[in-house]
């Protein structure tokens, strides 16, 4: 690709994220981290009683929760924590899934397009300590940061000296106020690191000191150019990502009409029973989709055939698995687009061109020493070498191409 390293290649973005390959390892990360979050949800609610775990299958059944969106006051303090848990859980997954697709987008930009998941995988295994770790150093420099006023606050609460020891280090504000900028500038670079740590670790494969540095000198150096380019990015991924989700809807409808022309009865029944198991999701569409997807939802019925009941439910997860693939989508364009402004920053920064493979110049022997070895070779054949005859003389040789000369004596 013909890179212009400006605002211009953001939008190549959406292209490079519509990749099988790449939408394959966001989805699996999905997969995953939602399987075991709802596992963990559903034995939490088993441990407190079984009527929890029916009121909440009543309300959520398979559909996926978030803490920030839900109200769950009424959850048990084990299953808050597990929801959590859940989140934090999906977080790890996504960082690990995009630092693989930000792989697998840098080595296609260099020229390598084969490069596969098993190979992307093997890098993540080799630097999830640098991902994470990168997060954690960040944390770790703010909370050194904080150590400060927090002791001052901490001596202020000693009786009688304590006035006098905050007056003492009021001495230090503008020392302190430095400090505070500092913190200020730790918070813009954490949030800085959600977005651009995954990108320098597979474009440059850092290590934690060189992956904090490089987010210290881009937002030093770029920092408007960030800001534009991902408001940039995050147009590309409201268009392409809406654009897509159309193209999804139409391929389900496409399928489901002919199936509710000709048998319209039982699709009202299964598809009923995918709406119970989707939480009533269904029902809460907007009116819109509900116009372009003719269908009628019945009331379940205990007396329902059980292969409808199982149609249900493949469609339930049909329908969570075509929401992931469009979330996929998302998170693809917004790695593969975190992965070229990187790459745009730098080249801004510093110069380098990160889509440049570096390829190893094949070595060749040198001539001159070649034929130097040679005529070293020649002449230990011309040299004279002694031996001894069974008669007892002693005579001199040399050798060259199997000729002998001797002399005696």
């Amino acid at each position: 690709m013909d890179f212009r390293f400006d605002f211009r290649d953001v939008f190549r973005a959406g292209r490079l994220g519509f990749s099988s390959k790449k939408i394959f390892i966001h989805f699996i990360g999905l997969v995953l981290a939602y399987s075991i979050t709802e596992i963990l949800i559903y034995l939490s609610l088993l441990i407190v009683g079984v009527d929890d775990a029916r009121e909440f299958w009543n309300n959520y059944a398979l559909l996926p929760i978030c803490p920030f969106i839900t109200d769950y006051s009424d959850f048990k303090l084990i299953t808050k924590s597990v929801m959590w848990m859940g989140m934090f859980f999906y977080f790890v997954v996504f960082f690990l899934t995009n630092t693989m697709v930000s792989k697998v987008t840098i080595q296609q930009l260099r020229g390598d397009h084969f490069f596969s998941i098993s190979e992307s995988v093997g890098f993540v295994q080799k630097s999830w300590k640098v991902i994470f770790g990168t997060f954690v150093g960040i944390v770790l420099t703010f909370a050194l940061a904080l150590i400060i006023p927090i002791a001052i606050g901490l001596l202020g609460l000693i009786p009688k000296v304590g006035h006098w020891i905050v007056m003492l280090s009021s001495i230090l504000m503008p020392i302190a106020f430095f400090i505070g900028l500092l913190m200020a500038y730790l918070i813009v670079v954490l949030g800085a690191s959600l977005l651009f740590a995954p990108a320098v670790i597979a474009t440059t494969d850092a290590d934690i000191f060189e992956t904090i540095e490089q987010h210290f000198s881009i937002i030093w150096n770029q920092p408007w150019r960030i800001i534009i380019y991902e408001g940039l990015l995050l147009l590309t991924k409201i268009v392409c990502s809406l654009a897509w989700s159309f193209f999804c809807l139409i391929g389900f409808v496409l399928i489901l009409l002919p199936i509710q022309v000709l048998i319209p009865k039982e699709t009202g029944v299964f598809m009923s029973h995918a709406n119970v198991f989707l939480g009533n999701l269904i029902e809460k569409l907007p009116k819109y989709i509900d116009q372009i997807v003719v269908f009628n939802l019945l009331t379940p019925q205990n007396t329902d055939p059980t292969a409808l009941k199982i149609t249900g439910f493949i469609m339930a997860i049909s329908t969570l698995s075509i929401l992931a693939l469009i979330v996929a989508y998302m998170l693809s364009i917004a790695s593969a687009g975190n992965t070229v402004i990187y790459s745009i920053l730098r080249k801004r920064t510093d110069g380098e061109n990160l889509f440049e493979s570096e390829e190893i110049a094949p070595t060749f022997p040198d001539q001159g020493q070649e034929e130097t070895n040679s005529l070293e070779t020649k002449r230990e054949d011309l040299k004279p070498k002694a031996t001894q005859t069974p008669e007892g003389k002693i005579t001199m040789e040399t050798t060259q191409d199997n000729e002998k000369g001797k002399i005696d004596d």
